[in-house]
This record gives structure tokens, C-alpha cells and sequence, in this order.
């Protein structure tokens, strides 16, 4: 799990790359940390891997998750090594969220197969639409409220109503609606895009707290097309509040996140998320 430190690892590193010189102490105090920390060794080894590979990744995590099921059909059948299987596997192997995802798939399709001992933490509700005499007309995607402040910063605010239509199992990814856990995955709470502002998508996920359900995790991602991506989405500024309440602020780092830790779980339909993208270069 991202905890404080790692974020000011992140930080420390950024400054060294913008003035080595000046920053030298910090970078050392960044790999001391990154060396004993699991979690930024697992994330420095994917950015190490994107830097070795010549190919650009063009996907991004939402078009990457809904191809995950295919593509995982086929590695199953041995075909993924198919050209069009290609630029999955690419992104699989430079993006810590769909790899974890990925992997929470693979768990439970490997235990569907017999190849995989013992019973999953959760059985995904089975899906008994064939039943139906007619098919029900798929449900819409909620409307999210949002709007641009004087200053220019994005607002997107949480409702009851708008929780309510994310826990419809339409509005949810296949793998949140399931359900799915894993060794080394929590259980999506709710998760949307907007996509509607321009240059700016914006992806908020709520994942339920292992050790605590009455708390959760908050991850933003904030991806701007014109940036060009990785590694380019650092430095844009995140706050989080209940009504008119701050409760912490984050800046994205070069993968475009911003994480919101022990959030409890009861405030969410009172959250307001205000989002100011840095200007680019």
C-alpha cells in the first residue's frame, strides 16, 4: 500500500531530476526508502520496464480493463501472443493498477479451472439474465455532478443519489461487480470516469480498507491526453473535502495518482473533490 512516504520518495525524486546539484540528498533519502519498501520497489521495477521498452503504451487503464477478459481467454488458450493481444500485455507490464486487476482475474479464472487450490475470499453473484423472458434494457451511466470553478479548477461532488446508481451492477467494471479479492487486492467499493471536460479524464475508485471496512482508500487518477502520459502527469493538485471541511490534499505523482488513505466510508456521499491541473510546459 502507497503511505506518506512513499509519496515524499516520489517528490524527493522529482526535485533531483529538475536540479541534481541542489537535490542530492534528497535522491539518497528516495532510494534508501525505495529500497526496503515493497511497494515503490514493485512500481520503480514496471517504470524501469517502460523506460527499456522502444514501444509506446497507448492504452489506457479503462480500455486496458475492458480488454482484460479476452485477452485473458486467450492466454489461457495460449494465444496471447497474437499481435493484437500485444499492446495488452505491454501496458500490463508498465501499470500497477491493471496488473493488480489482472491478477485478481487470473486468481479466480485459474480456481474456475481446477488449477488453483482453495476456496476465494468472495464468489462473484452468478448471472442468471437467461432466465428473463425479455432482456432488460441496460441501465444508463449515472450523470456525475460536476463543474468548473472561477479559477478553473475541476469540482466533482459525491451524492447518495450518485452512489446508488455506481452500485447498480451495469454502472460497475465486471471485476467490481464480482466482487473479487485476492492476496494482493481490495475489494472495489465504487469507481466511474469522467470524461467530459476537455484534455482531462478524470477516474476516482473507492476500495474497501482490509484490516478496517468501515474505512477506505480513495485513488485518483488524473490522466491529461495532451500530456503525452507517463511520465509526464506529475504535479497536479487534489483536494478532498466533507462539505466545507478539508480533508487532506495530494498532488498526483508521474503515473497521474493521487491516493486518500482511512477515508471513512460513511462520508463518501458528502465528498467534494476540487482538481487543478498544473499548466504544461
Amino acid at each position: 500500500m502507497q503511505t506518506s512516504e512513499c509519496r515524499l520518495a516520489i517528490e524527493r525524486l522529482l526535485a533531483y531530476l529538475e536540479d541534481p546539484d541542489l537535490h542530492r540528498a534528497e535522491a539518497d533519502a528516495a532510494i534508501r526508502h525505495m529500497s526496503t519498501c515493497p511497494y515503490c520497489r514493485g512500481r520503480m521495477d514496471r517504470f524501469i520496464r517502460a523506460l527499456a521498452t522502444g514501444e509506446e503504451d497507448r492504452l489506457t487503464c479503462r480500455e486496458c480493463q475492458d480488454l482484460l477478459p479476452g485477452y485473458l481467454q486467450a492466454e489461457m488458450e495460449g494465444q496471447a501472443d497474437e499481435e493484437r493481444r500485444h499492446s495488452v500485455a505491454l501496458h500490463l507490464a508498465t501499470c500497477p493498477h491493471c496488473s493488480t486487476v489482472y491478477a485478481s482475474l487470473r486468481d479466480l479464472a485459474e480456481l474456475a479451472y481446477g488449477e488453483k487450490g482453495g476456496e476465494p475470499l468472495h464468489y462473484p453473484v452468478p448471472d442468471l439474465s437467461f432466465l428473463r423472458p425479455e432482456k432488460a434494457a441496460p441501465l444508463p451511466m449515472p450523470k456525475i455532478p460536476w463543474r468548473l470553478d472561477e479559477w478553473g479548477r475541476l469540482v466533482i461532488e459525491f451524492s447518495s443519489e450518485l452512489l446508488r446508481a455506481l452500485q447498480a451492477p451495469a454502472c460497475q467494471p465486471a471485476y467490481a461487480a464480482a466482487g473479487l479479492k485476492s492476496a494482493g487486492s481490495r475489494r472495489v467499493l465504487y469507481r466511474f470516469s469522467l470524461k467530459e471536460v476537455e484534455d482531462l479524464e478524470v477516474t476516482i475508485t473507492a476500495e474497501e480498507m482490509r484490516k478496517d471496512p468501515a474505512r477506505c482508500t480513495l485513488i485518483v487518477e488524473v490522466d491529461i491526453p495532451g500530456r503525452g502520459g507517463w511520465p509526464n502527469l506529475a504535479g497536479t493538485e487534489v483536494r478532498l473535502r466533507r462539505g466545507e471541511q478539508e480533508l487532506g490534499t495530494q498532488w498526483t505523482d508521474a503515473f497521474g495518482q493521487a491516493v486518500f488513505e482511512g477515508v471513512h466510508t460513511e462520508d463518501l456521499a458528502h465528498l467534494v473533490f476540487e482538481i487543478a491541473p498544473v499548466q504544461g510546459p
